[in-house]
């Protein structure tokens, strides 16, 4: 495609010393039109939507460039043809993706020249192999500016007008998507001539997009520069399907607008808004708290604890940034270092997710061997792998971070992909190792009987780890699928699942592996039985609550002690599931009674029976069925002085 662009440069200069030579007129100009048609059709080609893969080979600087040789190129071979015609005439060149007219005008005959000629757009505009670019889309130039621009008593003018080219000239804009909403439409006065006008040349353009488009700008190109100025031009007046330009001078025009994002109404923004900084605010709180939980606790030290400490810091992170910088878009070096930190820590927290399915499957592999440590191989891969995508990233299109409307990925040039593919490759990987695992699992189901303690153990928490671990996977993949669906389709129903979703993740950590994890409720218990000042706390509650309900349900003379047993009695005295005064019966081989034996009182001290409870310091309520340390159970009721009877492994009096 480079070659093609020069070889017709090149053809023009070579033509026009070879024409020199021919002393027929006439013959010249047979020559140089049948070279021009030659030339049209071949640029026609390479506008072609066969060719748009070819172009998209080339890197933006290398399409810039071509195209600028290829227009270049028309323009030359173009004059090529309007100075060897030497009196009034038209050459009219129609094709597929280009519509090109030569003019050569007497100054007795000069007037207003509009391109496409009025009463032929019709004829250009349809099919039949004619050019599409007609129709909606014009240039007029003044009387005044043509007669300025004569020589040797004739006005010559190029004009061009182009289907697709304006595919190719497209822009790169920092923070904002804007593309070329219009044809292409040249106008030319002279080979090379960067021609002032006096009375400016206007432009109408058709929009090609009339829909989330706003602020169009007229602009030329710069053949210097390879890019879209403005610089002379204005905008006259626009509706939602033309606007009109005027420029004090010629070259080629096209209408640059900027693209708008589809906006959701104003109460559902506001919704979802409020229904982010909340979810986010949460989010945020049980992060804090679930790294403070793997931090403190050294009980909990393990290589499973430090994934997801490090898969709470991550998202902590990105959560923070999201809340404190998702909308800088003011300011595009900072939208740009926000959207890259977001892509860099939303990475190393899929990676640590990646790490959670493997770390659980080998887990499994291990029971039966020594656990081997590899978390220095896991911060390697969790923050190196990340890191080196973003670079790359941030190598081939750093202006692809952050958008019009939120410091984030553009999604409007496939670079979304550089997220969305390694979170597709994780989410699926963990479906691996997850499957894998519940097959482990099943296959040593059966093998449970012959297993040591250590091994029943290490298989219990790997069930429930993995009923975290598919929890998390599913979570964070819905998430990010309804946010690549609303990327596509930006339905308020996407938007709402969307947020909601991405809200829980933070929530749902915390409650699976801290609140739900019997180890981590452990090491709650102890931290707690080391605050004597909580536990008067809670005991001053709950002394305060069971005097509100003693004086409400009993007759109001009971004794201060009567009131604290009911807390383990009910009020109308029958023993409650938490009584503590038990009855020990003996009977003889006849199945008769022979005597009770109530227990002493319980303590003074009287607990709340909900707080304690879900913590195990309720009397006779520890962990594993033992008593509280805090609280010992009372002394054992003494033996029967009347009767024993003892009992034979079968159940009978012996």
């Amino acid at each position: 495609m480079m070659t093609t662009t020069k070889i017709i440069k090149k053809m023009a200069t070579k033509m026009s010393a070879d024409i020199a030579t021919f002393p027929d007129p006439r013959q010249r100009e047979a020559i140089v039109t049948e070279l021009l048609h030659g030339v049209v059709k071949t640029s026609s080609n390479l506008l072609d939507s066969s060719q748009l893969a070819s172009w998209r080979d080339l890197t933006h600087k290398e399409q810039m460039r071509v195209a600028t040789s290829l227009l270049v190129g028309l323009e030359e071979n173009s004059f090529l043809l309007a100075e060897t015609v030497i009196r009034e005439k038209t050459v009219t060149h129609s094709v597929k993706n280009i519509l090109l007219s030569v003019r050569v005008l007497e100054l007795r005959n000069v007037g207003a020249e509009v391109f496409p000629a009025p009463g032929t757009v019709d004829q250009w505009g349809g099919g039949g192999g004619g050019s599409s670019v007609g129709g909606g889309n014009w240039i007029r130039l003044e009387r005044e500016a043509l007669m300025e621009n004569s020589e040797g008593g004739l006005v010559r003018l190029v004009l061009v007008a182009f289907d697709r080219l304006e595919e190719i000239l497209q822009v790169e804009a920092p923070n904002a998507t804007r593309l070329i909403n219009s044809k292409v439409i040249s106008a030319s006065l002279g080979k090379g001539r960067h021609i002032q006008l006096s009375d400016p040349v206007t432009i109408c353009l058709r929009h090609i997009r009339t829909d989330n488009v706003t602020n169009p700008v007229c602009v030329f190109w710069d053949y210097t520069m390879s890019s879209w100025s403005e610089e002379g031009c204005r905008v006259e007046s626009t509706n939602l399907t033309h606007t009109i330009c005027k420029c004090d001078h010629l070259t080629n025009f096209a209408i640059l607008m900027d693209v708008q994002a589809t906006y959701l109404p104003p109460n559902h923004a506001r919704a979802l808004q409020v229904i982010t900084y909340i979810g986010c605010i949460i989010s945020v709180v049980c992060l804090i708290l679930a790294i403070i939980t793997f931090q403190l606790f050294r009980g909990l030290k393990s290589d499973r604890t430090t994934i997801h400490k490090n898969l709470c810091v991550c998202l902590l992170v990105a959560e923070v940034l999201f809340l404190a910088g998702i909308g800088q878009t003011d300011q595009a070096i900072l939208c740009g270092v926000v959207a890259g930190l977001l892509h860099f820590f939303f990475l190393c927290a899929f990676a640590w997710m990646f790490l959670e399915g493997f770390q659980l499957y080998v887990m499994l592999i291990e029971v039966f061997e020594a656990e081997k440590s590899r978390i220095r191989w896991y911060y390697l891969f969790a923050y190196g792998a990340p890191l080196i995508i973003v670079a790359i990233s941030c190598f081939i299109d750093p202006y692809s971070y952050g958008t019009d409307r939120y410091c984030w990925l553009r999604a409007d040039n496939f670079f979304i992909f550089s997220f969305v593919g390694p979170v597709i490759a994780v989410i699926l990987a963990n479906l691996v190792f997850l499957s894998m695992a519940i097959y482990m699992m099943c296959r040593h189901a059966n093998a449970s009987v012959s297993m040591k303690s250590k091994e029943h153990s290490r298989l219990a928490s790997a069930r429930a780890w993995l009923r975290g671990a598919i929890v998390l996977v599913f979570l964070l993949g819905l998430t990010w699928t309804f946010g690549l669906l609303y990327l596509n389709e930006e339905s308020v129903f996407m938007a709402y699942i969307f947020t909601v979703l991405n809200s829980l993740q933070g929530l749902f950590i915390f409650v699976f592996h801290c609140v739900q994890n019997e180890k981590v409720q452990k090491e709650y218990r102890k931290m707690l039985r080391r605050q004597p000042w909580l536990v008067k706390c809670l005991g001053c509650v709950g002394e305060a609550s069971v005097s509100t309900s003693g004086s409400g349900s009993g007759s109001g003379s009971g004794s201060g002690k009567e009131r604290r047993s009911s807390l383990y009695t009910g009020s109308n005295g029958n023993p409650s599931s938490h009584t503590h005064t038990h009855s020990h019966a003996h009977a003889d081989a006849h199945g008769t009674s022979v005597g009770t034996h109530p227990l002493p009182p319980a303590p003074h001290q009287v607990y709340p029976a909900a707080g304690l409870e879900l913590w195990g310091l309720r009397r006779g309520s520890g962990p594993r069925g033992r008593h509280s340390p805090l609280h010992p159970s009372p002394p054992p009721a003494p033996p029967a002085q009347h009767s024993q009877v003892r009992y034979n492994n079968m159940g009978s009096a012996s």
